[in-house]
């Protein structure tokens, strides 16, 4: 069967089952069921993400894996998405259960491990070209195919309320409380395994040229980003559980993924990433600054303040007034030790640049203009031969 085919026979069963979830969502959106992590219907943002640019991937380029993964990850969310409201729907959303509800919430209980395993694991071993480093890293992707196994087993057959279902008991619990020491250890394993994989693109990055290594970048950006959400979301988890905003900022970052790497593997503004990063660096930095002298006025001027003003207004309005006034001066400070530290060769040509401008608007003699011309063009370009001809 033609490739294009099978793609839209997945997207079109991708897409029913996000459709038919959203409207049981919508029917039971009032259902008393049990506060669980995020929000109800999240992963319709990774069935959409995850799918549509798994599909486009593996429609443009059907021999790397990375597509027909990030493709299967999405249809595995859009399933999970569909069951997760008909057991919500048709366990407690009615006076009467529907047949299936309780066997609904079982399957999807489990079935969000296959994506993130997916997710985490093999896109991470196959990305970008969709073959692993060496045949040596297949070791990882059997460990983690074994340590999916193993969770999946565990949560299927553990005693209790079932995991993202706790409205109701497990119906198979044939492990008891061995299927929970399984899951755990699963868990651990897909984590571990997932610095195995992250240490794969290491090592590619290492080898990588051209075109690939512009490719990597992409994805290392969005790790990193994910990587701060991580830390923040674990935090808040620790001081703050009941907020729900770290926990969405944290699916959101997920959900950001697939599009990086589609840009990556279709090489769409392929070397725009470098200028991406500076920024992100850049405007980073600079908001952390800004924070840091933010808060250091308020506390400085609300000392200095209070026996004349008793609040802490006047100090909360200069202190925006002096960060509004500082935001330049630090984001140019910042642009400067950026490009000192991680891009040497643009930050030398801008200092050439710059004294070439200097010496031209004193300089009346064209001999000296054309030797500082060809200096200027031989430090920032460097060509191979330059010249200059004056009628």
């Amino acid at each position: 069967m033609n490739h294009r085919i099978v793609v839209a026979l997945i997207v079109l069963f991708g897409v029913s089952c996000t459709l038919t979830g959203l409207v049981l969502l919508a029917l039971s959106w009032s259902a008393p069921v049990p506060d669980s992590w995020g929000f109800r219907g999240f992963t319709v943002l990774f069935s959409t993400g995850f799918g549509g640019v798994g599909a486009n991937l593996a429609f443009r380029r059907p021999h790397n894996r990375v597509g027909w993964v990030l493709l299967a990850a999405g249809t595995a969310s859009a399933i999970q998405v569909a069951l997760e409201e008909y057991s919500i729907y048709g366990g407690v959303g009615r006076a009467t259960a529907l047949p299936g509800a309780v066997f609904a919430g079982w399957v999807q209980s489990w079935l969000w491990l296959i994506g993130v395993v997916l997710i985490v694991n093999y896109t991470l071993l196959l990305f970008p070209s969709g073959s692993f480093v060496s045949p040596r890293w297949r070791i990882v992707g059997w460990l983690a195919a074994l340590d999916l196994a193993i969770g999946v087993a565990g949560l299927a057959f553990a005693a209790g309320p079932l995991n993202n279902a706790p409205q109701f008991d497990n119906p198979f619990p044939f492990l008891g409380e061995v299927g929970h020491t399984a899951w755990l250890a699963a868990f651990f394993g897909v984590m571990l395994l997932a610095l195995a994989s992250a240490a794969s693109l290491l090592v590619r990055y290492r080898r990588a040229q051209g075109a690939e290594r512009q490719q990597l970048k992409w994805l290392a950006l969005d790790a990193g980003f994910i990587a701060v959400v991580v830390v923040v979301t674990a935090f808040s988890q620790l001081l703050a559980p009941d907020v729900k905003a770290y926990q969405v900022l944290f699916i959101v970052s997920i959900a950001i993924m697939p599009f990086t790497i589609g840009i990556a593997v279709l090489r769409y503004r392929l070397y725009d990433i470098d200028v991406i990063i500076n920024r992100a660096l850049v405007y980073g930095a600079t908001t952390a600054a800004i924070g840091v002298a933010f808060v250091a006025a308020i506390v400085v001027l609300q000392s200095a303040l209070r026996p004349v003003t008793g609040g802490s207004e006047v100090a909360v309005a200069a202190s925006t007034l002096l960060c509004f006034a500082l935001f330049q001066p630090i984001r140019r400070t910042m642009q400067g030790a950026v490009d000192r530290r991680f891009y040497r060769a643009r930050y030398d040509a801008v200092l050439t640049l710059d004294r070439f401008t200097r010496d031209l608007a004193g300089e009346v003699d064209l001999g000296a203009v054309r030797a500082s011309l060809i200096e200027a063009v031989g430090e920032t370009v460097q060509p191979t031969h330059a010249s200059v001809w004056l009628r």
